[in-house]
């Protein structure tokens, strides 16, 4: 498990991606996503450390739903 200072989901204001009061080890992993993200070409939301949106979106507007698994990525 990769510490991010709060779980996935959390709606507390420490879940704000660039929030002071998450310092070290969580700070650093929360800025190792945002910036890896961000050479990919997404933005961060930054009230969500874990969510990103791709910069010109080509379906802004289209709610994409389906399941993932392992044999979808062959």
């Amino acid at each position: 498990m990769v510490d991010m200072g709060t779980g996935y989901d959390c709606f507390d204001p420490l879940a704000h991606t660039d929030n002071p009061a998450i310092t070290g080890v969580p700070m650093q992993n929360r800025q190792l996503l945002k910036n890896t993200m961000a050479a990919a070409g997404f933005r961060n939301l930054p009230e969500e450390w874990w969510h990103y949106t791709l910069n010109g979106e080509p379906f802004p507007d289209t709610y994409f739903d389906f399941p993932v698994s392992r044999c979808s990525l062959r």
